[in-house]
């Protein structure tokens, strides 16, 4: 009734005194009200055709629903309300077509009920609501909505068949009454206890329209379409800077040849699976850096023109690969060490390669791993080179062959270097234990007063360490050698003390 909270003992506000005066002058109507018990009159006869009604509605201020029997006899028809509900409309701002799709949610709910508990044969079930965006939520599956929406039109679809609903217009809905409100004299005079006119009649024309959805409603979830698009070349090579490892590598390729196959085993890959699939990275890469080669090859295979790069190695392609043609041909060696498969210098495939053998050999120098990549059966264009560099990079090579450093020395503070009397400067620390003797018991004895300019040494004994024989000690020491300017020390617990004690 207002936004502020009012007690039953406090006065009520002037401008809510005229409508609590005539809710309570409405109250004494409430006798006039007359409901029959029974759905059917006595006299009805054969019941041809029993059907249910249920309407719905929201406004801002509440929303509600109700629900007829409607039985359809011989030669009448008789209609009656059963049940109805109204809710109050939250406090919290929701949007209308929220408010009229949790009042057909309850029209749902409702019929689930009666199916449980009427005792009645029902032949037909009929959904009503005056919105055209609620039929558009529940009679659409082609969108998505929000959470809110989703669910509500979830439950509806489990409970009743979009079929069921159709639009009614408003000012025929007695629903109306539950979502607006009503006093006892504008409820006698409506139609919520005589039922809608069209019910009264021998043929419901039940509209079965259309609804689409409004553009930019905000409850659909907007659609995103995503295109691949298959014009482009995917450079495969690109995939291979987020493996570390020439093994993991290897076993990816393989992995996706076993794919290939239409093989299904999730088994673990074999030698024979993992041999394979190294001259298939092989030639990725090498159709990626060297197309001129391989062409010119293919077409005057044993000749390539002095003017290539390659022209020194004197290349030949075996089973798809460039490989080197050099003076190892005649060798009766293998196959893979007389001719050693080509790498390009920047690729990252071969940088794999590289760490793997350097690994293999334990970081040992240039030479060692150069000879490890040719004796397995690959030549990197420029690899001395290459090897060198990525050396220089590696952290554990840097690390193991790097140059032992030299501390440098730091500035020594203004009281060592500054000529002044013995002990006007000076350090102190706990030298010991000295073992003394007095009487026949053994007592541990500390101490060290050192000049920081003439390094001078005053031993002066401790009895304990404790902040009251570090003062006495250093009383004795002035007493001795004089007044002191600055004393060094560490931190320790006694000198920290000490320091405490002469600055209070």
């Amino acid at each position: 009734m207002c936004q502020k909270d009012i007690s039953w003992d406090e006065p009520l506000p002037n401008e809510l005194k005229p409508r609590w005066d005539s809710w309570v002058n409405d109250l004494a109507n409430l006798e006039k009200i007359q409901i029959p018990k029974s759905l059917t009159p006595t006299d009805f006869g054969r019941i041809q055709r029993a059907e249910l009604h249920h309407f719905s509605d929201a406004s801002s201020q509440g929303y509600g629903q109700c629900s007829y029997i409607r039985f359809i006899g011989k030669d009448q028809i008789y209609c009656a309300l059963i049940i109805s509900k109204a809710r109050v409309a939250p406090t919290k701002i929701v949007m209308m077509p929220r408010l009229e799709l949790t009042a057909a949610t309850v029209s749902a709910t409702i019929h689930g009920m009666f199916k449980e508990e009427l005792e009645l044969r029902i032949d037909g079930e009929y959904f009503w609501t005056d919105s055209h965006i609620v039929l558009g939520y529940i009679k659409n599956d082609a969108r998505r909505f929000h959470v809110f929406v989703a669910n509500r039109v979830q439950r509806i679809h489990e409970a009743t068949d979009p079929k069921q609903w159709h639009y009614i217009d408003t000012s025929e809905n007695p629903a109306d009454h539950a979502s607006r409100g009503l006093s006892v004299m504008e409820l006698m005079k409506s139609n919520w206890f005589t039922e809608p006119k069209f019910l009264w009649e021998r043929e419901i024309a039940t509209r079965q329209e259309t609804v689409e959805l409004l553009v930019g409603d905000p409850e659909v979830k907007s659609i995103r379409v995503f295109k691949t698009d298959s014009t482009g070349r995917i450079n495969i090579l690109e995939r291979f800077k987020a493996f570390s490892k020439w093994i993991t590598a290897v076993k990816a390729i393989a992995r996706i040849q076993r794919l290939a196959g239409r093989s299904k085993s999730i088994d673990p890959l074999s030698v024979e699976e993992r041999r394979k699939a190294t001259p298939t990275l092989i030639r990725l890469i090498q159709q990626n850096a060297f197309t001129n080669e391989l062409s010119l090859l293919s077409q005057r295979p044993g000749s390539l023109p002095c003017t290539q790069n390659l022209y020194q190695l004197n290349p030949i392609v075996q089973d798809g690969i460039l490989k080197v043609g050099e003076k190892l041909r005649r060798s009766p060696g293998p196959m893979d060490f007389r001719h050693r498969m080509i790498l390009p210098k920047g690729s990252i495939v071969t940088r794999l390669i590289l760490v793997h053998y350097h690994e293999k050999v334990k970081h040992q120098g240039r030479g060692q791993t150069l000879n490890e990549l040719r004796a397995n059966g690959y030549w990197i264009i420029g690899g001395s080179r290459v090897v060198a560099q990525y050396i220089r990079q590696c952290v554990l090579c840097r690390r193991t062959r790097r140059l032992t450093e030299e501390q440098q020395m730091a500035e020594l503070p203004a009281d060592r270097v500054t000529p002044s009397p013995p002990f006007t400067y000076c350090s102190t620390d706990s030298l010991g234990p000295f073992y003394s003797k007095q009487g026949r018991k053994e007592h541990k004895r500390y101490s060290l007063l050192t000049c920081l300019c003439s390094r001078a040494v005053h031993v002066e004994m401790l009895d304990d360490m404790t902040t009251d024989a570090s003062i006495n000690a250093l009383r004795c020491f002035t007493t001795i050698r004089g007044t002191v300017r600055h004393i060094r020390s560490d931190r320790v617990s006694n000198f920290v003390g000490a320091k405490n004690e002469l600055g209070k």
